[in-house]
């Protein structure tokens, strides 16, 4: 897979003197000239011309310069971030001339199965552990540091795969600018945003759900994959209803603010967020399904990992049709979730509509689907 390493020498940014008016990039309140960068610099002198990141003259979102440090003299909160970084191409300006050919679309069959032998991985090592040594049974303070690294490094994964295919079949919107960094302003906020999602989202469901006398492979019923879908367009329901209100009542926006100082985002951006919206994004609103709709500890699991997929997949902005790999029958209503849904849904800003992050189920039914651009070469 496709990812940058971290520079030995890092040299200076290169500042823009020039200004513009107006700017596809994203800009945080309070940004000044002072803080225009080229997002594309390279760690080592480039030979050639520069490689810009915007159509425009100036790229006038805030400097990203942490993933230049060798990763020893990194931070903590910045190593976080940096396991996260992506290829260098992701956030250049591609040519004009660039053709990519017709949107491709991505085999749901494949995706479910780059999702269950990763996420089935944790669960299958615990009942092997069982069927080994059949009297030890792993406590609560064994289960869950194992689940939360199994869960991390599930996330990882995701993440090298989606950065993969963003270099291979190119982004939405790549000929007017490149996708965005983590701002340096944003790097501990993201870390601790990204640590708590692990912990939380596993913490309820161990909470509701474990039982350290249940065989986890034991754990699933025929009808767990009509009550994934369920949980999925309930989770949606509860989301969409915050996320509107967010965007529509103005005394709430600042709630979902800074995540829309992103209009460009990759993966690891659908985390970007302060404190109201993690407490509801991570607990509330995935609890309040988790508590309408039954799940075991095997299965909830696996719906964790589900989520965070599509999570990770509609901020990645990867040109291409990928269904969502659960509620892909939705296309014959029309109400499919696409890639470039929550990507148009980041380049409105507070104005956006596409406000689902599971399904399109509920922006259908209340009129607030936008339309796409490149997905069926409109």
């Amino acid at each position: 897979m496709a990812s940058p390493s971290s520079p030995t020498s890092p040299s200076p940014l290169r500042r823009q003197r020039s200004s513009s008016a107006g700017s596809d990039a994203s800009s945080s309140a309070g940004s000044s000239t002072s803080d225009l960068i080229t997002y594309a610099t390279p760690a080592e002198p480039m030979v050639g011309p520069e490689k810009r990141t915007t159509r425009q003259k100036v790229d006038r979102r805030p400097p990203s310069t942490f993933y230049l440090k060798p990763f020893s003299k990194m931070k903590m909160a910045e190593k976080v971030c940096n396991l996260a970084t992506c290829p260098t191409e992701m956030h250049e300006l591609k040519d004009e001339e660039l053709d990519r050919g017709p949107i491709p679309t991505q085999s749901v069959l494949r995706e479910n199965i780059f999702i269950l032998s990763r996420g089935l991985v944790p669960l299958a090592i615990q009942a092997a552990s069982y069927y080994v040594f059949p009297n030890v049974k792993w406590p609560l303070a064994v289960a869950y540091p194992f689940y939360v690294l199994a869960f991390m490094g599930f996330a990882l994964q995701v993440m090298s795969r989606l950065n993969y295919y963003c270099v291979a079949l190119g982004v939405f919107d790549e000929k007017n600018i490149g996708r965005d960094r983590t701002p340096d302003k944003s790097v501990n906020g993201l870390a601790k945003g990204i640590t708590a999602y692990m912990f939380v989202r596993t913490g309820f469901t161990f909470y509701l759900h474990y039982n350290k006398g249940i065989t986890p492979l034991t754990d699933f019923s025929w009808t767990f994959p009509l009550r994934l879908a369920a949980w999925e367009i309930t989770m949606d329901y509860f989301f969409y209803v915050y996320h509107r209100s967010c965007h529509e009542i103005d005394a709430l926006w600042f709630i979902h603010q800074h995540h829309h100082t992103t209009k460009h985002p990759t993966a690891i951006l659908a985390i970007l967020a302060e404190d109201y919206q993690e407490y509801l994004e991570i607990f509330f609103i995935p609890l309040a399904a988790t508590l309408l709709v039954p799940m075991s500890f095997s299965e909830m699991y696996l719906t964790l990992c589900y989520t965070i997929y599509v999570e990770m997949l509609g901020h990645s902005g990867v040109r291409s049709y990928w269904a969502h790999p659960v509620l892909w029958g939705l296309k014959a209503l029309d109400m499919d979730l696409a890639v470039e849904d929550h990507d148009i849904h980041h380049r409105f800003g507070k104005s956006g509509k596409n406000y689902g992050k599971q399904t399109r189920v509920w922006d259908k039914l209340f009129s607030t689907v936008g339309e796409r651009i490149e997905t069926y070469g409109m």
